[in-house]
């Protein structure tokens, strides 16, 4: 007879026993090729997968989305930052874009580098020829950095190719993506690549900011360009010690030039542009000014002069350019204000600081090309920003525009 009881009793141990201890879960394998998905999800880095089976036509969609991973800008929060400093995984695997890619590495080598300014103790080579190149193989951050000042370079070679264009913006969005995100979580192996990125970013944003637009030709002071250079400074100076054991030293520019005892105080241009600004502070009457505005403007006049004083001495050129981008945030805070508020002075004063531009070799990322060129597009709009009964302060820029002063060695 069937003992119903004791059959009912064995199961319920059984059932008892499977809750205790639950069976291992059976997970197959898609078989994708080169990485199943589950290899995939389990290991970061993994290039391919072992098995004896024949690969099955069937993809999964993770496979699809880690392939596309490269167009994405940043790693969400939480998430490791190790693509960001240690390899590059943002090149793209589009064909037709990694041959743009190549194009615009092989650019900026040969061509764009040679023009970026000499910085921080290291020469223009040194910098930005030896060192970025090498450090862009294994940061995501300063490859995109590094694209976008190619492209942007190859476009003012090339203005009627409209998909380097598109690839300034690309490029663009990506590094300022990435190093915002990246600001959240420095360490001492992201604050080389984040300093030089962000030391590029204000070359990129300088030639953006002067460019007209296919809407509007009317000229704007480039605060954009004042508030990158600002973080640039500030970074350097949050991280100095690490970035000095890199070797980046603020004073060593100063290295870079000539003795000052050849220079003489008598030289022309010297002279020439000592009496401009000595009668733009008279007729300006900044001696009646209030005492905190009469200062800001004899500070930034004696920085005019300074400036000047290094052209004379011979600095190198993309120094010179650099000190003429970077002038405005060197001087007291109080001055970019009223810089940016259009104060008669303030735009005579920033005029005479461009001008310099006429005086040296013509470089690409400063003065741009010659149907978007820096210094005439500058010069002439702030003279249209100007009200007209101070236009006289702006004759002296302009002769400079024109070939009219000029720099005798």
């Amino acid at each position: 007879m069937w003992n119903y009881a004791k059959t009912k009793e064995e199961k319920a141990k059984k059932k008892k026993k499977t809750m205790e201890t639950p069976q291992q879960l059976t997970v197959s394998c898609d078989e994708a090729r080169p990485v199943c998905g589950n290899c995939a999800r389990r290991y970061y880095d993994i290039e391919r997968c072992d098995y004896p089976a024949p690969p099955s036509s069937r993809q999964r969609e993770s496979r699809e989305s880690s392939a596309s991973a490269a167009s994405v800008p940043v790693d969400q929060p939480g998430s490791p930052s190790t693509s960001i400093v240690t390899r590059p995984t943002g090149v793209s695997a589009d064909p037709s874009q990694r041959q743009l890619e190549m194009r615009l590495m092989y650019h900026y080598t040969q061509f764009a580098a040679l023009e970026l300014p000499a910085t921080y103790g290291y020469t223009s080579k040194e910098l930005w020829i030896d060192k970025v190149p090498q450090m862009a193989f294994e940061s995501d951050l300063l490859l995109d950095s590094l694209l976008t000042v190619a492209a942007l370079h190859m476009q003012d070679l090339m203005p009627e190719d409209h998909k380097l264009g598109v690839a300034v913006n690309h490029y663009l969005d990506r590094t300022l993506a990435k190093h915002r995100y990246s600001l959240g979580c420095i360490d001492q192996s992201l604050t080389e690549p984040l300093f030089l990125t962000a030391f590029m970013l204000c070359i990129t944003s300088w030639n953006i900011a002067h460019r007209r637009t296919p809407t509007s030709d009317a000229y704007r002071i480039p605060s954009n360009v004042f508030a990158l250079v600002r973080g640039c400074c500030i970074l350097h100076r949050q991280y100095e010690r690490w970035l000095s054991q890199a070797g980046y030293d603020p004073q060593a520019i100063w290295s870079l030039a000539p003795n000052s005892n050849v220079m003489q105080n008598n030289h022309p241009l010297l002279c020439d542009i000592r009496q401009d600004i000595e009668k733009l502070l008279k007729t300006f009457d900044v001696a009646a000014m209030p005492t905190d505005e009469a200062v800001v403007y004899q500070d930034t006049a004696d920085c005019v002069v300074d400036l000047y004083m290094a052209l004379v001495l011979g600095l190198e050129h993309t120094i010179l350019q650099r000190l003429v981008f970077t002038m405005a945030v060197r001087m007291k805070s109080q001055y970019v204000v009223m810089l940016e508020a259009g104060q008669p002075l303030a735009l005579a004063l920033y005029a005479r600081i461009l001008a310099v531009l006429g005086f040296i070799d013509h470089l690409w990322w400063s003065r741009g090309s010659d149907d978007r060129d820096v210094l005439h597009f500058s010069i002439n709009g702030i003279s249209g920003m100007m009200p007209k009964k101070y236009a006289w302060a702006m004759e002296w820029p302009l002769k400079v525009v024109a070939g009219e002063i000029t720099l005798t060695r």
